[in-house]
């Protein structure tokens, strides 16, 4: 596993009344893997597959972001990123 890598812009979601601030692909696999309220479809997979690939080192943190904000937006979340 390689060294965690903060985005420079955190990702903001809500799921019911809880808001997550997510800083990194790792806080975004947790969030994915215990948290989220769909834990099935296209987006949900490849945002977990990405956040895999990204702490391994495979491919990049900004596409394990865009992937969670993907995922977040298919399940209707409200969703904060710049």
């Amino acid at each position: 596993m390689t060294e965690i890598k903060f985005w420079r812009k955190p990702v903001v979601v809500l799921i019911g009344s809880a808001k997550y601030i997510v800083r990194n692909a790792h806080e975004a696999a947790w969030l994915l893997a215990d948290k989220w309220p769909v834990m099935s479809g296209r987006s949900f997979m490849r945002a977990l597959r990405a956040c895999a690939a990204s702490l391994e080192g495979k491919c990049s943190e900004a596409y394990a972001r865009l992937a969670l904000i993907a995922a977040a937006r298919k399940a209707q979340l409200h969703v904060e990123a710049s």
